[in-house]
């Protein structure tokens, strides 16, 4: 068996699809900081972990590399993944919870760690060690810090090895077409810590650690008031387009997005700091707006719209009955799959954060087949050429089915708040978001003074 580090032509092979896929999978893709990865030097990548499969994808496909990953022991325990694994370039990790008479087998993979970074192959552990199903950073475990003063140490690297910490967000842990972004930060070089780590290695351990986790939490949404989590994420999107207006952020960027909702978690921080009253107050006031949306069945998409005119509602309904044999070439082609995977997988699988990862690849391999029987059926219809562009056409029509659907519904959600609502209904709903942007803004101006 070839040595784990050395490229593969056919994990590129298969990257090619999975890379396609991963794009069809998400609306838009956002990657910064690319040219922070040195290409002469042994890495490290340091990623935020909340998504399962998905995460290690967002590097496998926004990277040329052939990254080698440490993955739970757990997932080997089948001998008939261990094959598939290694194929994937993902070595076992043993945790405490994988019994203690297993830790020993760590010695092994750490000195295959230090044999791949040798050969400058890029390795990617997650600190945190487990995902989470919330936008915050975990505490970061001595992983990472005890594989690189290892690799430093046992020399042959040139004190060039560094950890790129990478904060991964995705708008939306569950559906397709949501927005994925993937921050890659600036170096930490491991040879400014082997001085402090041949006095006290423990001590380094820990320094790296700290750094590591100082690195990471700019490059993703960290949200650390556990205790008022939900309040923060309805904040970060209730207050989005403020935000964006009042620190001359782009409406249409995505990455201004992102920024927009860290500037509201920093300043709902300090806000909760300068005033521990506030946060309990803002508390109460979206737990009645929650209600109350609940109650009219409105979702926030319809609410931070301007409310429709008959004359504007009337064009947007004839603008999707001409939008309407798309949306049906795509459904024709994708709703059997799609509904029964979807139902499938959230019936079968409990944690909530592994099912977007199950989602893509079972979506993948039955997507697949069905263009195949696709245009073996409907194929025969069409001479030549444009039997390649019905199998274009296919993959491409349910991307805009999918979102022209979604569409659909903000538009029904629209018409409702509208035209299936009382004035005073309307008015109720609109005020308390009102008041809740106002006490917002409030706090937040004071921070300026």
């Amino acid at each position: 068996m070839g040595k784990i580090y050395r490229y593969s032509i056919a994990y590129d092979f298969v990257r090619v699809l999975v890379k396609t896929s991963h794009r069809l999978f998400y609306r838009k893709v956002i990657v910064t900081g690319r040219e922070n990865i040195p290409k002469d030097k042994p890495v490290i990548f340091a990623p935020n972990h909340q998504n399962a499969l998905m995460d290690p994808l967002a590097l496998v496909c926004t990277l040329p590399s052939q990254i080698v990953f440490l993955g739970r022991a757990d997932i080997f325990k089948s001998a008939t993944n261990r094959p598939f694994l290694r194929f994937l370039k993902i070595i076992p990790v043993y945790r405490i919870r994988d019994g203690v008479e297993n830790l020993g087998k760590n010695e092994k993979t750490f000195r295959q760690t230090i044999e791949i970074l040798q050969h400058k192959t890029p390795l990617c552990l997650f600190p945190e060690a487990r995902h989470t199903d919330k936008r915050s950073l975990l505490p970061l475990k001595k992983a990472v810090p005890r594989i690189a003063f290892q690799a430093e140490e046992s020399g042959g690297l040139g004190k060039d090895l560094v950890i790129i910490p990478v904060g991964i967000f995705y708008s939306d842990y569950q559906n397709t077409q949501s927005t994925l972004q993937i921050n890659y930060g600036t170096p930490l070089e491991v040879n400014d810590f082997l001085s402090s780590y041949r006095e006290n290695p423990q001590r380094a351990q820990l320094e790296l650690r700290d750094a590591i986790q100082e690195k990471l939490s700019p490059l993703m949404i960290d949200i650390r008031d556990t205790e008022h989590y939900e309040l923060y994420e309805a904040i970060r999107l209730l207050y989005r387009k403020t935000m964006l207006k009042e620190a001359n952020l782009s409406a249409s960027s995505l990455k201004d997005h992102f920024l927009a909702d860290q500037l509201t978690i920093q300043k709902l921080e300090k806000a909760a700091e300068n005033d521990d009253s506030f946060i309990e107050s803002l508390s109460g006031k979206v737990q009645k707006y929650d209600e109350l949306q609940c109650e009219l069945k409105i979702k926030e998409e319809a609410l931070e719209r301007e409310l429709y005119t008959p004359g504007k509602a009337f064009i947007t309904g004839l603008g999707f009955l001409l939008v309407s044999p798309i949306i049906a070439f795509g459904w024709l082609h994708h709703a059997l799959p799609h509904y029964y995977l979807k139902r499938h997988v959230n019936r079968k699988i409990e944690d909530s954060q592994m099912r977007s990862s199950f989602y893509f690849v079972l979506g993948m391999l039955a997507f697949s087949a069905m263009y195949v029987v696709g245009l073996l059926t409907g194929g025969r219809l069409f001479p030549g050429w444009w039997k390649v562009l019905y199998l274009i056409a296919m993959p491409v029509s349910g991307v805009f089915a999918y979102r022209l659907i979604r569409c659909w519904r903000i538009f029904r959600n629209r018409l409702r708040l509208r035209f299936g609502l009382s004035k005073e209904q309307q008015n109720q709903l609109l005020n308390f978001r009102k008041e809740i942007i106002s006490a917002c803004q409030k706090a937040f101006s004071a921070q300026k003074q």
